[in-house]
């Protein structure tokens, strides 16, 4: 088609997360027609003109059937990733929008059993349109076809789909008897209504849904969608005048990426949100009348261009993924490792990975959260002027209740200490100590990686080493040691045992073997005095069986009572 030239102007628009400017109406109800540039890279390119709906309906089924790419709704590997691309959320690439629900899960909770996890919701429901399993009229294949068509299925809430279960989508009224409003997988309100005959979703998604449903009556031939109550293995799904209601606002980004999402699987797109008009020629008060598809305004003209008054390169949002969300009390906050920021384009597309100096966070780089910081705190991400949130959580340990704490630091008094035939006299959080390595030399602080200091190398591995209290305990004049905690790692080849030997005065728990990398992994080991006992003396923590590679201390706690 390859259409470009405006031949007169058009009402531009303001630019928005989740929505056009424009609610779609054609340049022929106020003056001379516009003829749209082809922002569809020729995918339109076999529909020029129509003479009726009837028509336009026929070109339409032949453009969206042709070429397709089958992604088995039941068996494909890809059941879950359509969706977890074509529903991500504008700002956190980690998180999905849902249908009926008011939350954003993660991308990865999909559901298994009871767990509560997203489901994939049909927006014409497949009994509905009869092919939810082979039938009479349809073998597996063709009801495999239709129940696979992905811009029919949207990440749904699943109690809330259920709750749905074969339903018309429409307005819910009085006059259709009884009117509950569901709550949500977690017991949450919702603003879904339903009667026994039809069901009612948030008004967020009722213009994305119907578009569905004339999308998916549109390719298939025995499908359609009518006026009244439609009743199940009927082809058809019903409240029209509903759901043209619903069609007339305009199209989401949201509902947008929904379409080229599923176009980068499925390898069609929804005609009726590239334009949204299509919906009344076909299906509306314009189904008589002949038309002109570059006269139409496209949706990409709003949700990409904002009316015009953009560019598709420019920056529209901060997005971020591969975010941390859990933490404990110790844990740093990193801004290499704890998230990825990029910058969203109005066409959708993603820029490079922002290095950390590009952008700021709530929390400085390798800040270490502390017991104050316990609980669900928000992260702000900001870069230029654009911002992004997201939320974590910061819980306590064990070893973060204890009476001493101590977490290593860059300028801890391990630093550049070698080993040597006599214990090295250090203090570390007011307490003092007698450390000892066997052979190699305390090596750098891992801030970055999270795991504290390294102790040894593959080429000087300390052998063993022990962290003994030169006196017996006492802090707070408390004595009696019933714990000790120790956050440590390995790299993947520290040796061929390594292993934490723990005592209290006279008293040795039996030896932890330490788990072994990759270098990262960080784990807590704890040595409790079973039942409510306590112990005096010197608090002893050595490590042995180093003979190949790194041991990492990130954290170690001493509880008395």
């Amino acid at each position: 088609m390859g259409f470009f030239v405006l031949l007169t102007s058009c009402d531009g628009g303001n630019s928005s997360d989740t929505s056009s400017s424009s609610s779609g109406n054609s340049a022929s109800s106020s003056g001379p027609d516009i003829e749209y540039q082809d922002y569809y890279s020729d995918y339109y390119d076999s529909i020029e003109s129509w003479t009726d709906g009837d028509n336009l309906r026929e070109q339409l089924r032949t453009l969206v059937n042709y070429n397709v790419n089958l992604v088995d709704f039941n068996a494909s590997s890809n059941i879950w990733a359509v969706n977890q691309l074509a529903d991500e959320t504008i700002d956190n690439y980690d998180r999905i929008d849902i249908v009926y629900g008011n939350y954003q899960p993660l991308k990865t909770f999909t559901a298994s059993g009871s767990n509560g996890g997203w489901q994939r919701e049909h927006a014409f429901a497949q009994s509905l349109g009869d092919f939810d399993v082979a039938s009479a009229s349809r073998n597996a294949n063709e009801s495999l076809i239709m129940r696979s068509d992905f811009h029919n299925l949207f990440a749904s809430d699943g109690t809330l789909n259920g709750s749905r279960n074969n339903l018309n989508l429409g307005d819910v009224t009085s006059e259709m008897g009884a009117i509950s409003n569901p709550k949500d997988s977690f017991g949450n309100e919702t603003e879904c209504y339903r009667t026994d005959f039809v069901f009612e979703p948030p008004d967020k998604d009722k213009p994305m849904l119907s578009r569905a449903i004339f999308y998916i009556a549109t390719r298939f031939a025995d499908l359609d969608v009518v006026e009244g109550i439609s009743a199940v293995r009927s082809k058809t799904h019903g409240m029209l005048s509903d759901l043209l209601e619903w069609s007339e606002s305009p199209v989401t980004r949201r509902e947008y990426k929904h379409n080229i999402g599923v176009y980068h699987f499925q390898n069609n797109r929804n005609p009726y949100i590239d334009y949204p008009e299509l919906v009344d020629y076909v299906f509306g008060d314009k189904k008589d009348e002949a038309g002109v598809l570059k006269t139409l305004r496209p949706s990409y003209y709003d949700v990409v261009l904002a009316g015009g008054e953009e560019n598709a390169g420019d920056t529209h949002n901060l997005t971020i993924r591969n975010v941390k969300s859990n933490y404990m009390v110790g844990d740093p906050f990193s801004k290499a490792d704890d998230l990825k920021v990029f910058t969203v384009a109005n066409d959708l597309t993603l820029s490079d990975n922002l290095g950390i100096t590009a952008f700021e966070t709530t929390y400085a780089d390798f800040y270490h959260f502390v017991d104050g910081d316990l609980g669900k705190k928000t992260v702000s991400v900001s870069h230029q002027s654009f911002n992004v949130s997201y939320e974590i959580e910061i819980i306590s340990s064990a070893s973060s209740l204890a009476l001493y704490k101590y977490i290593l630091t860059a300028d801890d008094a391990f630093k550049d200490k070698t080993a040597q035939s006599t214990p090295y006299s250090i203090t570390l959080g007011g307490l003092a100590f007698d450390f000892y390595m066997k052979s190699g030399y305390a090596s750098q602080f891992q801030a970055s990686a999270g795991t504290g200091r390294q102790f040894g190398t593959k080429d000087y591995p300390i052998d063993n080493m022990y962290l003994e209290t030169s006196s017996p305990f006492n802090v707070d004049d408390k004595t009696r040691v019933n714990a000790v905690y120790i956050v440590a790692s390995t790299n993947k080849n520290p040796g061929a045992s390594p292993a934490i030997n723990v005592s209290i005065g006279e008293y040795s728990f039996p030896q932890r073997a330490l788990i072994i990398g990759p270098s990262g992994t960080n784990t807590l080991y704890s040595f409790e005095v079973p039942e409510e006992g306590s112990y005096e003396g010197k608090v002893r923590i050595a490590f042995s069986g180093f003979t190949d590679g790194a041991l990492y201390i990130k954290q170690f706690a001493i509880n008395a009572v």
